[in-house]
């Protein structure tokens, strides 16, 4: 799968929870649970080919194996960033006073603050 791909599937789990949020198709629960899952697939889950031979060197392999995850979960984090990016420059310029530092702060104390 290829970068652009990731990041656009990453822009598409945004526009679903933006639906979800303002209770749109996408928010009636198992649909938006299949829909995810069909945004993440192929992002999250692939598979390593194990090498073959006897000098095969474990922690290399899991080195490997672990900068391929982690260049895709960096990639989907990416198209994440980008979008919200969008959104706020869309919404700052719709709101000249728009404070979207002061927004992100009160979701994070609501994070904080909310009962487990």
């Amino acid at each position: 799968m290829e970068n652009d791909e990731i990041m656009q599937r990453a822009i598409g789990v945004l526009t679903l929870m933006h639906g979800a949020a303002s209770g749109g198709p996408a928010g009636e629960g198992d649909d938006l649970r299949v829909a995810l899952k069909m945004l993440q697939e192929d992002v999250f889950s692939y598979s390593v080919p194990l090498p073959q031979g006897e000098d095969v060197d474990p922690a290399e392999f899991l080195r490997q194996a672990l900068e391929q995850i982690m260049a895709r979960f960096a990639t989907f984090t990416a198209g994440l960033a980008l979008g919200f990016q969008a959104v706020a420059h869309a919404y700052e310029e719709e709101c000249p006073d728009a404070d979207v530092s002061a927004v992100l702060q009160e979701l994070s104390i609501r994070i904080t603050t909310r009962e487990s």
